[in-house]
């Protein structure tokens, strides 16, 4: 039976119903690239946000037991502490158990939850209603002075920004604890204005003094950097610097960048910390941290070791480091023995996905769709 299509209109028409299918297998063949490729860089970030919250808790954990002591006291007793160990008291009976963070974490995790429940932003009395509950509990005698001043104050006057200033040598208190501020702004299109209103106003609930905010500024923006994938590790503290004010924390910064350059070896690491100042002054504490970071960037356990074993303020230079480290190799570098040794590591698996989907909320790449 004729068809009424000519052999001539069949061989015509048929190459393009072929190159049409071609094409749609491979556009098909694109989107689903596309979206494994999507699927990969989600999940990498994720292991950013998961990385900089455990590496902050571990490495407060770790520098817990020696906070306040000089390298020498701590190479007299332990040689090179490289475990979780228990924080012991004058007569040698367990203060605080091997592998539990102080307020550093604590207050970190109080922004957590309020950026949670204020999608994304920084909300000053539910962070700073929080901040008071880790005064009440048993960390609270982990504070340092200023901030215990501060929330004292607040809690009677119920005004959560009037930070304390004007001390000569302010401590690192709120730059120990805004990393997931760096976190929430790493996603999307970066609002430098937006995003130094959210730091001041985290800063402000305990600290005024422009310095402290200044070190809150650099350590938050260098987390963003990190997670974002911005710079190498070797750009880092030149990016900061662009982006924080010239005061003593920025003086301080360029020495510790000067300085890790050479550095990477034990006993170099140490002399050079010794250089920069492991106190808990903000200028000295950040720079620190910055500079445990930058000599061992692709090693988190070197790099926040070293922090714990210089001595100082070690479980606010080391969280500092250990939020550093953990934004930029992600959680999967760091060693599974100093996740399962910390204490409370079930809740910063739980909050640093819950943070990662407010931070894909507020940057709008977070939308479910369903067929109608």
């Amino acid at each position: 039976m004729s068809t009424g299509v000519s052999p001539e209109m069949t061989f015509a028409v048929a190459p393009a119903h072929g190159e049409a299918s071609l094409r749609a297998i491979r556009g098909a063949a694109s989107r689903e690239d596309r979206a494994l490729e999507r699927f990969r860089d989600e999940r990498e970030l994720q292991e950013r946000f998961l990385g900089c919250l455990l590496g902050m808790a571990i490495g407060d954990a770790l520098g817990m037991p020696v906070e306040g002591w000089a390298t020498e006291r701590i190479r007299e007793q332990y040689g090179w502490i490289d475990r979780y160990l228990p924080r012991l008291g004058p007569d040698g009976q367990v203060e605080t158990p091997a592998g539990e963070f102080t307020d550093d974490t604590e207050l970190a995790l109080c922004l957590v939850e309020s950026l949670i429940g204020a999608h994304g932003f920084v909300d000053p009395e539910a962070a700073g209603y929080r901040f008071l509950r880790v005064l009440q509990s048993d960390s609270g005698h982990f504070l340092d002075p200023t901030s215990r001043r501060a929330l004292e104050r607040a809690a009677e006057s119920d005004d959560f920004q009037q930070g304390i200033g004007g001390e000569e040598r302010p401590n690192c208190s709120a730059a120990s604890r805004v990393a997931p501020i760096g976190l929430v702004h790493a996603l999307g299109r970066f609002n430098p204005e937006v995003f130094t209103r959210d730091v001041l106003r985290a800063c402000l609930i305990t600290h005024s003094d422009p310095a402290a905010i200044n070190g809150a500024l650099a350590v938050a923006y260098a987390v963003r950097l990190l997670v974002a994938a911005e710079v190498p590790p070797e750009m880092l503290i030149e990016d900061v610097l662009h982006f924080i004010d010239e005061d003593a924390v920025a003086r301080r910064l360029r020495l510790a960048a000067s300085l890790a350059a050479h550095g990477g070896q034990r006993d170099h690491d140490l002399a050079n910390l010794r250089e920069i100042g492991t106190s808990s002054y903000v200028a000295e504490a950040v720079a620190a941290a910055f500079y445990c970071f930058a000599a061992h960037p692709d090693d988190f356990a070197a790099a926040v070791l070293t922090a714990v074993n210089a001595g100082g303020d070690t479980d606010s230079i080391a969280a500092m480091t250990g939020a550093l480290a953990g934004a930029y190799l992600g959680a999967q570098a760091i060693p599974a023995e100093l996740v399962d040794g910390l204490e409370g590591r079930m809740y910063l698996l739980v909050a640093a996905p819950g943070l990662f989907q407010t931070a894909q909320r507020r940057a709008g790449l977070y939308l479910r769709l369903r067929r109608r």
